[in-house]
């Protein structure tokens, strides 16, 4: 069995400090990660990520 590996190269870029805000925005407007995503255009892994971290203040 081959394995196929893919030649294109990954670009990964940290979330910048306003988008981080708007994480914390779309929060208390009471969003779940994945349409966060959505609305940034951002894996939702990513967010949920950020948000597991504690950068941005996490509403419950």
């Amino acid at each position: 069995m081959s394995t196929n590996h893919s030649t294109t190269k990954q670009s990964y870029h940290h979330l910048s400090e306003a988008e981080r805000g708007k994480i914390e925005a779309y929060l208390s407007e009471g969003l779940k990660p994945a349409e966060i995503a959505r609305r940034l255009g951002r894996s939702h892994s990513t967010i949920s990520r950020e948000i597991k971290r504690g950068t941005v203040k996490q509403v419950k």
